[in-house]
């Protein structure tokens, strides 16, 4: 069981080493964490060629969500704002504290900026973005002006000179260029400055920028430069945060660390990177060093949990400089030593994508084995076996046990029970109150425990608010698994907070449930709610409804794929969000549009709910496939063969439908049966309303929202176009 908690706050390239030294080698007994802003942390040594059009934007980014999985760590995707020593906790916006046993901070520093206008180029994450705005706006006469002019000012100068339009001008401003640097690469650098037609301005000490844009810049010496776009390519800060930790710090406020990365004040606490200061070893603010940190760090944070002597860095006091000239040329330089040409690039960039192959091509996880005999394989369940909606037991094995259960009907008839077994949730009249009686819940289903329980929250409530209710009150049912005390304090804590901050949202108290040691984190909620107007149910279509679907399909496949490390970070990205989506303002527009019919789409997939839908109803319907809204990812992974370990039984309910124009390998068809976790409400409305209603409810935060269908008399059909 973990009995440690390790945290890497920042996703930097020290960190991405340790990652990938615990996915080869596992340290038994700890739970890692990564907390960073990005879930894609870029590479500073490529940027230039990605800023000059040589490297797609993918190539340059390591995915820290299959590296985490590969390393078994937790993946919090969120900025820290602050860490208390003391309480051991690691303050993340928007989040509650994450506690630590030992902390390793890789986070990159804060960006230094005179007059606080134009864009710092670190931190990379929030640089490209604007520089993605300048390719598009910047217009003949117009001039990008960079301050700073060491090897990373030139080397982006000269990669933006061979981006932009020729009528767009370039000019470099430096108080000296390229510093350090010896004459022979200076001199080759300076010719390809001259070359690429790019204005130096050298002995310019910017003195203040006025103006929000277009800038002006001024010099300590009188002159100006007009910038309609201004980047910073200067020295870092610290970031404010580190000082105000109370951890200790070197006279620029840079968190102070010894040989071993540790810092000076507190033992459980390492750093690497920009964000540090090596005591004894002062160097620049470079990502050479950072590289260079990343094993030790590794090896260090290993043996700190285990309690063995620490290892030394020794940072090298000379190391190899490769600055590309953006045209597929470099120039290499180290102590006197300087060369030049294409062959040099090709170098780099061999050197620059063996170091990212290391982490974005990582070996495949490894599928459980059944720890049976052989003969006995064959009934045992295969492969990963999902987390969320892909949990639940099928949808034909669930009515077989319904059907077998002894009878209740003169129960429900005594207590006032009018919809039961079947619907999203029970209605009890309760001396002339009407009730709604639901639960739900399953095991994790994402790393972050505080995610988990907002998501959980969302799916539970839905079921209530598919049937036209409001929740009154919340049970809740915590599975944790075994840890420390603290550890399993610190894990319920952040599963209850994500799951009351929903129940608040929603006005619905949580008055009570249980807690138990288990195998896995598990959340389950009993939500009590009332009417509001007619309880809606499944049935009420009518032919010539259109059906009306609020959020994408694909949680199940993209979940699937994040467990095999095959689901980018941002497919995951987006299916979190889809599920951390309250469904109650859509109910609100639905309402507003003459709804007859509605429920929630969750672990039996569209097809299997539609199907419950039209059963009730007594009619047939329509299914456009090229309307059905898809996640991103979904269809790239289930073409890929990665599904939901409930999608077999869940395809079952093809059976029910004819099939037009679609192969049953397509993988928009197999989504109609994915199984969706907090997934969005079905409804019906009149076809008279329908795009009214679509209208609506994208404008109400739904940008999925579509008419994927119509209510008719004939044979239920899905049409594949």
């Amino acid at each position: 069981m973990p009995v440690r908690d390790l945290v890497l706050l920042g996703g930097g390239h020290a960190h991405v080493q340790v990652l990938r030294s615990l996915g080869m080698r596992p340290l038994r007994g700890v739970r890692v964490t990564v907390i960073s802003r990005e879930v894609f942390t870029p590479y500073s040594g490529m940027l230039p060629g990605h800023v000059a059009g040589l490297y797609p934007w993918r190539d340059i980014h390591v995915d820290l969500g299959p590296l985490a999985r590969f390393a078994g760590a937790r993946l919090i995707a969120g900025e820290a704002v602050g860490v208390d020593p003391g309480a051991r906790r690691v303050e993340v916006a928007g989040h509650p504290p994450v506690r630590y046993d030992v902390l390793s901070i890789n986070s990159g520093a804060a960006p230094s900026r005179v007059g606080g206008t134009g864009w710092p180029v670190k931190p990379i994450g929030r640089f490209l973005p604007r520089w993605q705005q300048v390719q598009e706006a910047a217009a003949t006469g117009q001039n990008v002006v960079l301050v700073g002019g060491g090897a990373g000012g030139v080397e982006l100068a000269l990669a933006m000179r061979r981006r932009l339009a020729d009528g767009v001008r370039v000019t470099l401003l430096t108080d000296a260029l390229l510093p350090g640097q010896n004459p022979r690469a200076l001199r080759h650098l300076r010719q390809a400055l001259l070359d690429a037609r790019v204005r130096v301005e050298e002995g310019f000490r910017v003195r203040a920028v006025e103006g929000d844009g277009p800038h002006r810049v001024l010099a300590d010496d009188g002159r100006q430069v007009e910038a309609d776009h201004l980047f910073w390519v200067t020295g870092v800060g610290a970031p404010p945060w580190v000082s105000a930790s109370g951890l200790a710090t070197d006279p620029e406020g840079f968190l102070a660390v010894d040989a071993c990365l540790r810092s000076v004040s507190h033992s459980d606490v390492f750093a690497a990177g920009d964000v540090a200061a090596l005591a004894g070893q002062p160097r620049p603010k470079a990502g050479v060093f950072a590289v260079r940190e990343g094993p030790v760090l590794a090896e260090n944070l290993r043996r700190a949990v285990l309690g063995r002597r620490l290892i030394r860095f020794r940072a090298q006091r000379r190391f190899l400089t490769i600055i590309g000239t953006g045209d597929g040329r470099a120039v290499a330089s180290r102590g006197r030593w300087a060369v030049e040409g294409r062959w040099v690039w090709r170098w780099k960039d061999w050197i620059d994508r063996r170091f990212m192959n290391r982490f974005n091509e990582l070996p495949e996880m490894p599928e459980p084995v059944p720890s049976v005999p052989r003969a006995l394989r064959g009934d045992t369940p295969q492969g990963m076996r999902c987390g969320g909606c892909g949990a639940k037991l099928g949808a034909d094995p669930l009515r077989r046990v319904l059907a077998r259960l002894p009878d209740q009907q003169a129960l429900e008839r005594r207590h006032g029970v009018t919809l039961g077994i079947g619907d999203d949730a029970a209605v009890l009249h309760v001396e002339r109150q009407a009730l709604l009686l639901t639960v739900d819940g399953f095991r994790s289903l994402v790393d972050d425990a505080y995610l988990f329980g907002r998501i959980t929250a969302h799916h539970s409530l839905n079921d209530v608010i598919a049937m036209g209710g409001r929740g009154i009150a919340a049970l809740a049912l915590a599975t944790v698994p075994l840890m420390t005390e603290a550890m399993m304090e610190e894990e319920l804590y952040q599963l209850l907070t994500g799951a009351v901050e929903v129940l608040n949202d929603h006005e619905v108290p949580l008055v009570g449930g249980h807690s138990a040691e288990g195998a896995e984190l598990s959340l389950a909620l009993s939500i009590t709610g009332v009417e509001q107007g007619e309880p809606l149910s499944k049935a009420g279509l009518r032919p010539g409804d259109a059906l009306v679907l609020t959020k994408a399909l694909g949680t199940g496949a993209v979940l699937a794929g994040r467990m095999r490390g095959r689901a980018g970070s941002d497919w995951v990205a987006a299916a979190i969000d889809s599920m951390d989506h309250s469904n109650a303002p859509a109910l609100d527009v639905l309402r507003r549009h003459d709804l007859h019919a509605l429920t929630d789409v969750t672990g039996f997939g569209l097809l299997g709910h539609l199907g419950e839908m039209l059963r009730r109803s007594q009619v047939a319907a329509t299914i456009e496939l090229s309307q059905v809204p898809l996640l991103p990812g979904a269809a790239e992974l289930v073409t890929e063969g990665i599904v939901s370990s409930l999608q077999e039984n869940n395809e079952l309910a093809l059976r029910d439908f004819e099939v037009r124009g679609a192969a049953f390998t397509d993988p928009r068809l197999r989504l109609l049966t994915d199984p969706q976790t907090s997934g969005g409400l079905l409804a019906a409305v009149p076809g008279s309303e329908a795009d009214a209603c679509v209208a609506a409810l994208r404008e109400a935060g739904y940008p999925n929202a579509a008419r994927i269908g119509t209510v008719g008399e004939g044979p239920w059909q899905v049409l594949g176009r």
